[in-house]
């Protein structure tokens, strides 16, 4: 392994615990009222560390699809290709800190009613819905081909079904309490595949050829 590949493993294994941890630091901000106004319901700190997160998910995405290609290709393929997905989801999270300077430009609409009067809004914004569909597809697919411990592929499942009862549930703070829920989920269980990879131990993961 050369020192670019070094690196590269070691920002992944970053990515493994960043990515989960930014959107948990953005709910708690929102719970707690950070960023937040009377006349504000989304909070712009929440909005900001979400987007990044979204966007660290997609190189842990690709990377728990690999892992999950070994043992079946095709599988694998269609979840990092779901996984794009996880920069459409930016969008959204983006509005959150829009709201805050549609405030302070003296506007008073709700940018996700704007949003929502967007035409095209539902092709935009499908892939981020199966972006989340795919990290479900790839929790179970991991749950039954292995590559990664199964307690953490049954916490991707978990996680999955809490974000997308969470996103669709309507009420703002329902969807926050859900989501910081499922991050700490995969939290727990992208962490430790994330701490290995720092170590510099990532072979773990790596299936095993056997050889005639």
């Amino acid at each position: 392994m050369n020192t670019y590949q070094t690196l590269q493993q070691k920002a992944l294994g970053l990515a493994f615990i960043l990515g989960p941890l930014l959107t948990i630091v953005g709910s708690v901000a929102y719970m707690l009222g950070i960023g937040r106004s009377p006349s504000n319901p989304y909070s712009w700190v929440d909005g900001i560390f979400m987007a990044y997160g979204f966007l660290i998910m997609i190189p842990v995405v690709w990377e728990l699809s690999r892992i999950l290609g070994q043992r079946a290709p095709l599988f694998g393929l269609i979840c990092a290709i779901l996984g794009l997905g996880w920069g459409i989801s930016v969008i959204p999270a983006a509005a959150r800190a829009m709201q805050m300077g549609m405030i302070n430009a003296g506007l008073n609409e709700d940018i996700m009613t704007v949003l929502e009067a967007m035409p095209g809004l539902l092709v935009l914004m499908l892939p981020s819905l199966l972006s989340i569909i795919g990290l479900l597809l790839l929790g179970i697919g991991l749950l039954w081909k292995g590559g990664i411990p199964r307690w953490a592929a049954g916490l991707l499942i978990v996680g999955a079904v809490l974000f997308f009862v969470g996103v669709n549930g309507g009420a703002e703070f329902t969807e926050k309490s859900l989501t910081l829920l499922s991050h700490v989920a995969f939290l727990i269980a992208l962490a430790p595949i994330g701490l290995r990879y720092l170590a510099g131990d990532s072979r773990v993961y790596e299936l095993e050829m056997t050889t005639a």
